[in-house]
């Protein structure tokens, strides 16, 4: 995760570059949709006028009392390789080059749809960089992520940070590094002045690992996943008050079933389960020592 630190005069494509390899999250491209949708409209029309020309080729082949033309129908070689040059042939072969194009571009338009929108984090941090560490002398080309609100809606990203990760880390990305970043690591270092974070020169940002981000909240949940369970027994073993330990029960299952809807990627019904499991150990364990 990149966050812009020192400026790097006019940068260009090449320093862009280098900002969208260091940090995939911010891998951020037009999808010309409109483009895209109307150049699949186009190849099908085009498509539909050559089917008919060839349908109509067709009939007049098979109605000219020829031998050879009218085999066409059932014999490709006669069309193919007929002494004179086939109007149905050349016609298949333009159709066939038609079909490819429009195929590819189907294909291609089906893998568009599948990527998503860039994170407002990501596109806000993104044009910040673009702002002041760039210089673009062709409006065309500033308005790729400048422009109005069509042009905006029309980004996608290649790689989405926050999309394959539980809550807690989404929070971390989109919260806990800036703040730290503004407002504890830079302060820090003008207070006490120590060596400065390392800068990437190309791309004037200082970079966090997305590696290292993923680590820390898996490590924090795991630790609290194992507190919860271990600290309600602890609990339930210092109250002897049967009213008393059934509010607690309550009480953790409602923390439990919160805690692994932020802190894992899990669907409601397996919330639903890991919440019924925990209740029935809480209860065998009050079931199974005395209240005294």
């Amino acid at each position: 995760m990149e966050t812009a630190n020192s400026p790097v005069e006019d940068g260009g494509y090449d320093e862009l570059a280098a900002l969208m390899v260091r940090d995939k999250g911010l891998s951020t491209f037009r999808s010309y949709m409109k483009l895209n949708t109307q150049n699949l409209l186009i190849l099908q029309a085009e498509i539909t006028l050559t089917e008919k020309e060839l349908r109509k080729i067709m009939q007049e082949d098979q109605g000219s009392g020829e031998f050879h033309r009218e085999k066409y129908r059932a014999c490709v070689s006669y069309m193919k390789e007929g002494i004179e040059s086939s109007a149905q042939w050349a016609k298949w072969l333009e159709l066939r080059k038609l079909l490819e194009k429009y195929n590819t571009a189907l294909a291609q338009h089906s893998q568009l749809l599948q990527y998503r929108k860039p994170h407002k984090n990501d596109l806000q941090l993104l044009k910040q960089w673009l702002a002041n560490y760039t210089q673009f002398y062709g409006t065309a080309e500033y308005d790729q992520w400048f422009g109005t609100e069509e042009h905006e809606l029309d980004l996608i990203t290649l790689s989405a940070r926050y999309q394959n990760v539980d809550p807690l880390t989404r929070w971390v990305f989109g919260v806990c590094i800036p703040f730290w970043h503004e407002h504890v690591s830079m302060r820090y270092y003008k207070i006490f002045k120590p060596a400065r974070p390392k800068v990437d020169i190309e791309t004037g940002t200082v970079y966090y690992r997305d590696e290292s981000i993923i680590r820390a909240t898996r490590i924090t949940s795991t630790l609290i996943s194992s507190a919860i369970p271990a600290s309600s027994i602890i609990v339930l073993y210092f109250v002897h008050n049967m009213a008393t330990r059934l509010a607690i029960i309550i009480i953790y299952n409602i923390l439990f079933s919160i805690f692994i809807g932020l802190l894992a990627r899990a669907r409601r019904v397996e919330v639903f389960a890991a919440s019924t499991a925990f209740a029935a150990v809480q209860v065998a364990f009050i079931t199974n020592f005395p209240q005294t």
